[in-house]
């Protein structure tokens, strides 16, 4: 069977084979600056980012949540403050184009499905919520989790979706009929999930453990140790490679067609702050960024080495990261309730 990631992306790959060089030349950022200076998006070039385009306090407590969405220059946040907030990376003076409420607890995650038209978050009020983006309505709530829900996605196409839980329970969720269809009982709580395939997905573990199911079947069809409990999950474009980011400081990469980790990343200064720090790969697959516990961005080459260390104002602890799909910009976002946004017109 050949795999292949839900989210289309938005130009064609480079595809290469680990080990070996890009065919896309491989970047560094020397004197990055520390200020928050503004530029325009058209600005933007196709390399790893080298400072802060902008910056902005989004919430009103820590933000836990970033992703961008399928069209241009918008992307959401989620907090403590039980919203969901969806920003224009092309305004100069940062205030929320839509709000989302209707949540009861901090927000964990945050999806688009593939036209951008639905909103899909995981909440700590043990439920996930959907939302439709062009009203603002909420239409689903998804309730049924007996903990909090640290991951929602979309499964195949945007009629199912599948949560992960604290509760040790993976649940499938057919939005058609409201109903969760399908309970999957897992042996420790769930930080994440990715979505490769219409019936495959992936979960990251407490207990150290990924593993990987299929829809179809009742248990796991594999199970793979890494080096501590996993925070995040993040697939390739391509569906060949998935990156964990792990409470012992560093991401490894597993090839999944073997299902072995190929390649660790790490580095001395980089700290993962929390349980739920997510890491991910760019749009093409040849760097991955991961935020640490005093503010610093770390951003390696898929080849093992540290490109860039992304230097901001604030020591708060990054909790999430989120890349363009049209450019090479970085959302990430902090405890101290801001969001940045890394480029290169700096």
């Amino acid at each position: 069977m050949v795999w292949r990631c839900k989210i289309v992306p938005h130009k064609s790959l480079s595809i290469h084979k680990l080990g070996e060089e890009t065919s896309k030349p491989v970047k560094t950022s020397d004197n990055l600056p520390s200020g928050s200076n503004q530029a325009s998006p058209e600005d933007y070039t196709d390399t790893i980012p080298k400072g802060i385009h902008l910056k902005f306090e989004a919430h009103d407590g820590e933000v836990n949540a970033v992703c961008w969405t399928p069209a241009k220059y918008l992307f959401a946040t989620g907090g403590a403050d039980r919203k969901v907030k969806m920003w224009d990376v092309r305004l100069s003076t940062m205030k929320p184009c839509v709000t989302f409420v209707g949540s009861n607890a901090t927000i964990n995650s945050i999806e688009f499905d593939l036209k951008g038209s639905l909103l899909l978050t995981s909440c700590n009020d043990s439920t996930s919520r959907l939302w439709t983006v062009a009203d603002k309505k909420l239409r689903h709530t998804l309730s049924g989790h007996s903990k909090k829900v640290m991951a929602a996605k979309f499964l195949g196409d945007a009629s199912k979706v599948i949560t992960g839980s604290h509760d040790r329970t993976l649940k499938i969720w057919n939005l058609q009929s409201k109903a969760c269809v399908k309970t999957f009982v897992t042996a420790s709580s769930c930080n994440d999930l990715v979505t490769v395939y219409n019936d495959i997905f992936i979960s990251g573990h407490h207990d150290q453990k990924i593993r990987f199911w299929d829809n179809r079947l009742k248990g796991p069809t594999n199970e793979v140790v890494v080096s501590g409990r996993v925070t995040s999950l993040d697939a390739s474009k391509d569906g060949q490679y998935l990156l964990s980011c792990t409470r012992d400081d560093t991401i490894q990469m597993l090839d999944l067609r073997t299902h072995q980790i190929i390649r660790t990343f790490s580095n001395e200064h980089f700290k993962v702050p929390c349980d739920w720090s997510r890491c991910a790969f760019n749009r093409d697959d040849d760097f991955i960024a991961a935020g640490g516990h005093d503010g610093e961005i770390f951003i390696w080459n898929i080849n093992g080495k540290l490109e860039t260390i992304l230097k901001g104002s604030s020591a708060a602890a990054v909790t999430a990261v989120s890349w363009d799909p049209f450019s090479d910009s970085l959302a990430t976002v902090d405890r101290a309730k801001s969001c940045t946004i890394w480029g290169n017109a700096c």
